[in-house]
């Protein structure tokens, strides 16, 4: 069967998410995950489109930039950006039309910019700069690839992020090495930083409760569009 929607993650606990849930019965939909970063994330998506996808979406969880979003809110981005580089549009009607379906379940959502980075914003300090410089709401490693390459393949293109670490929260530096390449946590690499570094314990633990909430919502959207993001209605 064709594929009608290709969804590109960061991290394998993303795409896990994905097909443990209702999108894993779903022929037309795949997920692919080769890691973290912009060129992983554009390596996804041009993988997606070869393989025939039709639309793409970017998918996982973000760092907050608006002290305004709290752990696990909703962002729809309604634009991405790479740091001073132009804006690349989202498919409004597709936005629109997803917008409008989990508002029905309950489930709220905000708009704005969603700015790229090709590395992880640590500190409160950095996230307040970083939004204010970039008009950005959240942050994120991969949804500006995707939209480059959607929109050199002329296909729609949605950001689905959920905020795990929040705009006045620091990201301990315990955590640094903690993905593999392919975007597989690496348990082991925490643990021996944890015990150069065990006054980031704290940190840690309140970074893996709001990672929770943030993949809680995820799973949350996921199925209250059955999986297929309200794409049934924009792409063919």
């Amino acid at each position: 069967m064709a594929c009608s929607l290709g969804i590109v993650t960061g991290l394998q606990e993303e795409a896990a998410l994905l097909m443990a849930g209702p999108v894993g019965g779903l022929a037309d939909v795949r997920v692919l995950c080769h890691g973290m970063g912009p060129k992983r994330a554009g390596r996804a998506a041009q993988a997606l489109l070869e393989a025939g996808c039709t639309a793409l979406m970017s998918f996982g969880i973000a760092g907050g930039l608006d002290p305004a979003l709290g752990p696990g809110a909703l962002v729809l981005a309604e634009r991405v950006r790479e740091q001073d580089q132009p804006h690349h549009a989202v498919d409004a009607a597709w936005r629109a039309r997803l917008v409008a379906v989990l508002t029905a379940a309950g489930q709220g959502a905000h708009g704005g910019c969603l700015t790229g980075s090709a590395r992880v914003v640590m500190t409160p300090a950095a996230k307040t700069a970083l939004g204010r410089a970039q008009e950005a709401v959240a942050v994120d490693m991969e949804s500006d690839a995707v939209a480059i390459a959607a929109h050199g393949a002329g296909v729609p293109f949605l950001v689905v992020r959920a905020v795990s670490d929040p705009a006045t929260a620091a990201i301990p530096k315990a955590v640094l090495g903690g993905v593999d390449r392919e975007g597989y946590r690496r348990v082991p690499a925490v643990v021996r930083s944890l015990a150069k570094r065990p006054w980031d314990l704290p940190g840690l633990l309140r970074l893996r409760r709001d990672t929770g909430v943030a993949l809680a919502t995820l799973g949350r959207v996921a199925a209250a569009t059955g999986g297929r993001f309200a794409v049934d209605q924009i792409a063919g």
